[in-house]
């Protein structure tokens, strides 16, 4: 429904009406319209996110890199929906459940990487590792919205978010971990995952 009349013209009455349930028990579930509709992008992304079948080792620099050209790929498919998320996410007076639930679609697949880093000792002594979690947030929402607006082509998308997302890093980190990620930039162009879809 969401994809359908947007956000604002979503009715709990309408939902109701199509989950079959009385509008009270949405109120009970959820308790107001937002936070429905902050579950429901949340789950949206989780349930994609169960889909995806990953060939590199969790909480790898690889992993990393594959998770963000898969979910790029995605949303490249899905630009309308993308674009909705980023007025949203954006918005001035957005209520800040829905916020937080697109904050996290993000956050969710950089943060648990960025923790480890932080207790191996891989990150910069400078950095506070829940203002990098957030900074990379705002990085790649910013990308997504100039391309969902037009500003990037879709072929430059991929490897922009890379190559910023990777650059932001290796600023960030030192050690073995800052020279896997300068390895991964000098060939980035060249990534397997990077090559078009032939199928």
């Amino acid at each position: 429904m969401i994809g359908d009349v947007g956000i604002n013209n979503l009715s709990m009455d309408e939902v109701a009406r199509r989950s079959e349930v009385a509008k009270r028990t949405l109120y009970n579930a959820f308790q107001s319209k937002e936070r429905l509709v902050a579950a429901a992008i949340h789950q949206y992304f989780e349930d994609y996110a169960s889909r995806i079948s990953y060939s590199s080792p969790e909480l790898s620099l690889e992993r990393l890199i594959e998770r963000l050209i898969v979910v790029a790929r995605r949303n490249l498919d899905i630009r309308n929906y993308t674009r909705a998320l980023m007025n949203i996410y954006h918005a001035h007076d957005v209520d800040p459940d829905i916020r937080d639930a697109i904050y996290s679609i993000a956050a969710e697949s950089h943060e648990p990487w960025i923790r480890r880093l932080h207790a191996k000792r891989q990150l910069q002594p400078w950095i506070d590792p829940d203002e990098l979690v957030s900074s990379l947030v705002t990085f790649r929402y910013g990308l997504a919205n100039a391309w969902a607006e037009g500003k990037i082509e879709d072929e430059a998308f991929l490897l922009n978010l890379l190559r910023g997302f990777l650059t932001f890093m290796a600023g960030a980190t030192r050690g073995s971990t800052r020279k896997g990620i300068e390895e991964a930039l000098t060939d980035l162009p060249n990534h397997p995952l990077l090559k078009p879809d032939k199928s």
